[in-house]
């Protein structure tokens, strides 16, 4: 059975169990928290009731409203608390409100917190009904042999007593419930003292006035001029009569007229007391209630409570109480006393449900030093935080899953995504992150993905990391070998965690079909063997994708199709952030997410749009750690300022603090504000104005030291600013220190960061339009110098990079052309290096742009060069159109036929793709033009005497013979060779007739010339060509020597071909479960070149040999499923082709008919 007893019983009962009498200093948390559950439950049955009166639903009708005790009674008499039975604490847990409180309130304070959150929860679970008044029983918890704890209150309520009742009738008894209601608050927070005797209306002999305080200060208070207030002191009109020896704090009843002033009263027998008053107030509905707000000029209630703040209760709670006993003064009252009980109800939720923000007292000597706090919880944005947080454990728990968060520009799309960011690592996950810079995203490769996984591999040379470093190297260095030294080009902090010799030396440039494809596979790898080291899912997060480049994307788009295939206890989850008013259908991005939508993945998108005029009072409210009702004007001025962009509050915020309109008042430990002042105040309509206006304000050093920041986009090293500072004598360390102290720039990692990019674009604004092309050639040259000097790849993409955006226009000096387009060479290579083919044909045709009109004259090796290797870069990122122009050039302006054959073989590499019959006829011309000659017809005949032929000059040569022939040298020859390679698969689909020509060919000048990696694939040929015509053992030969050259010259740009083939014929002598294991390593092998095609060929048949070979076929059939993912991960619809076909004789085998 619930027990229940008086509050003042309850007081007493707490202050002893908490070993704390009345009179001592300082409450426990304990008492505290358990007095806020009570204060709570009163102001709620209170506000309830008052709201279904005002509704009106109980007009008319026998069943009204519980009714309460008269204003002027002591409501503390009438007031019980119910506690739990001590069976009910058993079954939820031993309460954890009973603990030692030696210390004050304030020195406990997070011990308080949890107990609040533990009561918050407590209240929103509770469904059990309030006692009535029978089953209340009062007295002493010991007179009831009751076990249950003073803290453990279940609930509270007021009671009444039959004479004494009111019901809500008049709307200016809402004054009088809260002024009573806030002398029980003083005396349940005082530890059981009763209030002083000036808080008492009392009646003068000389006329009505308010005792003490009220005396003192009613001359000073001007009338309020809010139409809500019904009376003044010069409206008191009548009588006001009280019971001959009864005081109202005693039960005592009066009655008088309804339009009077609030009264002074006095007792003889019992001093001071309150005295029930009326108004004429206009009720307001509870959805649409008005709040004073608060300003400069604001008056706080002149009642003084340092009695509570001596026991600890924190200022603000002595504020509310302060500010419910001030509204009996009427329309004297301040302007933040309270106007409705429903007011009272929602500032104590917020002191119990956010005790840090609206309870504790202000650490004002810390504001006063930092100002403002700032941090990632201001925008809470519950719904859509609690969106991405179940996206992210619907990912890690094997749903293949992404998150985007979209919005206009500062909506705080980065700032939600750091806090989930926050929330991912404090669950164990990995978390990386990358961005994309507008104006320099094509100064480094893979920049924002590359700068992610840059600063994980920094992260673990840390001391702490060392063990997880070890094993991150030994299974990179495993899984990739040489293969490294690709990766370490675009991610260069790895080199720091591969200890043992790191390969510093770049493998063969041309063993490659595809770079990009071959490092969207080393980066794959990467992230595998990261994610399975970490111990935990890992999450990439790329910042601002609406200027991510092409080949980012594509990257992050294979990094998600492999993901899927990866090991159990490796997951990835990818978040993004982009302005989606910039990112339109057609972009790159939004393709790349409908391309992964075909294997599985679902996209979350969150998109974060303007505040509304109720999110910005809440954000307002957290900062400002006031009460939503004291600032509602000053936040309908912000909004209607600010239109709600979140940047653009909180800019404006920080400014009026700067300026002194919004200022921390010591005295009244709270902030305070000017809101005439505020209102008058122009603002532009855009933040990016904004932020213009406020660096206009700034010394005219820092507005320059702003601008050379900017020309950098959104981040500069320090060092390139200090490069700068030293050579062109600039004053910029100084400023961007005070730019620091501004909020416009943060010094991190090394670098010099914009807080945001809205900043860094009204910085560059600033700049003349005319006069930005001649800041970035000088910065360029300037830093171009010092690249030249060293070997920091990072310098010298900045110095071109800079360079470029000046353009050939912005050039004062000649020798300034050529030394640029050399610069823009060495930068392509290194780009070609890193596999960013995208950023190294831009490198490679700003160079071109710099070349004067005689280049092909003057500058001929640096032209060919430049040209030649944009052929190249054009080729990789598919650009036909431009390899052509190229490549016509070349040709047009080549000093003689070899220096065609680079780009000739490009060009034909690339109309295989698209135009393999032009390809063919095109090959077959420049072999020509090098002296090898290829018939255009044969007779089956001719072909066969051909191969017979050639087969007897090879048995007469052993293959340790073979193999210790001299290499191949003849530059003509060793170029004829590849374009007598690339003939091979392609003929096959033109005229299958000639292809044995082209096999025979490559034997010949093997044989002639040298030895060269290409002649392994004329072996593999040759050998397939003797096994068709029924020589099954002599092209079993020509296989094992094919792959004794491929471990000879290590050549993966064939060794995916070369494994097909030799291996189809090794199957028919060698056990297939030996000859299958090729084919993963040509699958492997393939991969590494980037040789998509064969990897997946490879794939394919090892695949089918399982069924082949007599293997489980429920492990053939996960085995196919497996390998059809990989073929349509990478659109490799050949393979799908057959792989449907044999899906279907497997699901026929197993009795699945009907399954596909």
């Amino acid at each position: 059975m619930t027990t229940s007893l008086p509050l003042k019983h309850w007081i007493k009962g707490a202050l002893e169990s908490s070993s704390i009498g009345k009179g001592t200093a300082a409450l426990s948390p304990a008492y505290f928290a358990s007095a806020l559950r009570i204060a709570i439950d009163l102001t709620r049955q209170i506000s309830d009731a008052e709201d279904l009166s005002d509704s009106g639903l109980f007009h008319g009708i026998a069943s009204l409203p519980p009714p309460f005790p008269v204003a002027c009674v002591d409501w503390a008499d009438c007031i019980t608390v119910s506690l739990k039975p001590h069976d009910d604490i058993c079954k939820h847990g031993e309460s954890s409100l009973q603990f030692p409180s030696s210390s004050s309130l304030s020195d406990q304070m997070d011990d308080l917190d949890e107990l609040l959150d533990k009561i918050a929860q407590d209240i929103e679970n509770d469904e059990t009904e309030l006692p009535n008044e029978n089953q209340v029983s009062t007295g002493e918890m010991k007179q009831h042999g009751s076990d249950a704890s003073y803290f453990n209150v279940d609930c509270a309520q007021i009671f009444y007593s039959e004479g004494a009742a009111t019901y809500f009738d008049s709307s200016g008894q809402k004054l009088q419930r809260i002024y009573s209601l806030g002398l029980v608050f003083y005396e349940l927070f005082s530890g059981g003292e009763q209030p002083p005797v000036e808080l008492l209306v009392v009646a003068s002999p000389n006329g009505r006035k308010l005792v003490d305080m009220a005396a003192s200060q009613v001359e000073k208070k001007q009338p309020r001029s809010d139409s809500s207030s019904g009376f003044l002191l010069n409206d008191f009109k009548g009588t006001l009569n009280v019971s001959d020896g009864m005081s109202p704090a005693r039960g005592g009843t009066l009655s008088g007229s309804l339009n009077h002033d609030p009264v002074d009263h006095y007792d003889s027998n019992n001093g001071y007391h309150a005295v029930s008053i009326s108004t004429k107030r206009q009720s307001v509905s509870r959805g649409s209630r008005k709040c004073a707000a608060s300003s400069s000029g604001a008056t706080l209630c002149d009642v003084t409570f340092d009695c509570l703040s001596m026991k600890g209760v924190p200022r603000r709670l002595c504020d509310l109480i302060c500010n419910m006993i001030d509204c009996i003064n009427g329309d004297f009252m301040g302007n933040e006393s309270y106007n409705e009980m429903c007011d009272v109800t929602c500032d104590m939720q917020l002191m119990l449900y956010k005790p840090s923000v609206y309870l504790q007292d202000l650490d004002v000597h810390k504001l006063s030093l930092s100002g403002l706090e700032l941090n990632d919880t201001v925008f809470e944005r519950k719904d859509e935080f609690t969106a991405l947080q179940c996206s992210y454990r619907r990912s890690i728990s094997g749903t293949s899953e992404l998150a985007i968060i979209t919005g206009m520009s500062g909506t705080g799309k980065s700032t939600m995504a750091n806090r989930i960011g926050n929330f991912i690592t404090a669950s164990g996950g990995l978390f990386l992150s990358g961005k994309f810079d507008q104006m320099m995203h094509q100064a480094k490769p893979f920049s924002a993905v590359a700068s992610a996984f840059n600063n994980y591999c920094d992260a673990l040379t840390r001391v702490e990391e060392s063990e997880r470093a070890l094993l991150v190297a030994a299974k990179l260095q495993s899984e990739l070998g040489s293969d490294l030294y690709y990766l370490i080009q675009v991610i260069p902090n790895l080199s720091q965690i591969i200890y043992e010799n790191p390969p510093d030396i770049p493998p063969n440039q041309d063993d490659c079909v595809d770079a990009q494809q071959r490092l969207q596979y080393l980066f794959c790898q990467f992230v595998e063997v990261i994610s399975y080291c970490s111990g935990g899912p890992l999450t990439l997060f790329i910042d601002d994708v609406q200027w991510a480049d092409p080949a980012s994307i594509s990257m992050i788009g294979q990094l998600l199709k492999k993901s899927r295939s990866m090991q159990d206890n490796t997951r990835v989850f990818f978040l993004a952030t982009g302005r989606d008013d910039e990112m339109e259908s057609g972009h790159s991005f939004w393709k790349m997410i409908e391309d992964v939508s075909n294997f599985g993945f679902k996209t979350t998108v969150v998109k974060l749009s303007c505040m509304d005029k109720d999110t910005v009072t809440e954000v307002v409210s957290n900062l400002l750690h006031l009460s939503p009702r004291l600032l509602r004007t000053l936040s309908d001025i912000v909004y209607y300022k600010t239109k709600g962009n979140p940047l653009f509050v909180l800019k404006m915020l920080l400014s009026l603090e700067r300026d002194g309109l919004l200022r921390l008042s010591l005295p009244r430990h709270r902030w305070e504000w000017d809101e005439e002042k505020i209102q008058s105040r122009k603002l532009p309509d855009d933040v990016a104005m904004f932020f213009v206006q406020s660096i206009n304000t700034l010394p005219i050093d820092v507005k320059i030291a702003l601008g050379a920041l900017s020309c950098f986009g959104a981040s500069a090293e320090c060092e390139v600013m200090r490069a700068l500072e030293t050579d062109l004598k600039l004053n910029l360390k100084e400023p961007l220190n005070v730019a620091i102290a501004e909020g416009l720039v943060n010094n991190l990692n090394g670098k010099y960061c914009f807080c945001h990019d809205r900043i860094q674009e009204a910085a560059y604004s600033m700049i003349e339009e005319e006069d930005r092309c001649l800041h970035h050639m000088n910065y360029g040259l300037s830093l171009m110098n010092r690249s030249m000097r060293g070997d920091e790849a990072s310098l010298l993409f900045t110095a071109v990079t800079q360079l470029n955006l000046g353009g050939p226009s912005a050039v004062q000096h000649a020798e300034n052309y050529q030394q640029i387009a050399n610069c823009n060479l060495i930068a392509g290579k290194k780009a070609m290096e890193m596999s960013d083919f995208s950023l190294a044909f831009s490198f490679f045709d700003h160079g071109m742009t710099f070349l004067r009109k005689k280049h092909w004259q003057d500058q001929y090796d640096l032209s060919l060069e430049l040209f030649n290797l944009a052929a190249k870069c054009a080729l990789a990122i598919e650009d036909l159109t431009s390899l052509t122009m190229i490549c016509v050039e070349v040709s047009r302006n080549a000093r003689n036929s070899e220096e065609t054959l680079s780009s000739s073989l490009t060009l034909m590499s690339a109309l295989t793709h698209s135009r393999i019959s032009e390809s063919v006829q095109f090959g077959f011309q420049v072999l020509s033009k090098l002296g090898v000659d290829i018939p255009h017809s044969s007779s089956r005949e001719q072909t066969l005497k051909l191969i017979s032929q050639t087969q007897s000059t090879l048995d007469g040569i052993s293959d340790s013979t073979l193999l210790s022939y001299h290499t191949l040298s003849d530059y003509k020859k060793v170029m004829a060779m590849k374009f007598l390679a690339k003939l091979e698969h392609s003929i096959q689909q033109t005229n299958t007739s000639l292809q044995p020509l082209v096999t025979i060919k490559i034997i010949q000048l093997t044989i002639e010339h040298g030895m060269s990696p290409m002649s392994a694939i004329g072996f593999a040929y040759f050998g397939g060509m003797l096994a068709e015509l029924g020589d099954l053992r002599g092209g079993h030969r020509y296989s094992q020597l094919t792959k004794a050259l491929l471990e000879k010259y290590q050549c993966n740009e064939i060794a995916g071909e070369v494994f097909f083939l030799s291996t189809e014929l090794l199957s028919y002598i060698e056990p297939l479960q030996v000859t299958n294991e090729y084919r993963i390593q040509g699958q492997a092998a393939a991969m590494t070149a980037g040789d998509i095609h064969w990897a997946c060929m490879n794939k394919l048949m090892f695949t089918c040999t399982l069924l082949w070979q007599g293997a489980n076929l429920s492990g053939v059939r996960e085995a196919f499923t497996n390998a059809g993912y990989f073929a349509k991960e990478h659109d490799h619809r050949t393979s799908l082709y057959y792989m449907f076909t044999f899906q279907r004789s497997i699901s026929t085998l197993i009795g699945e008919e009907g399954a596909l």
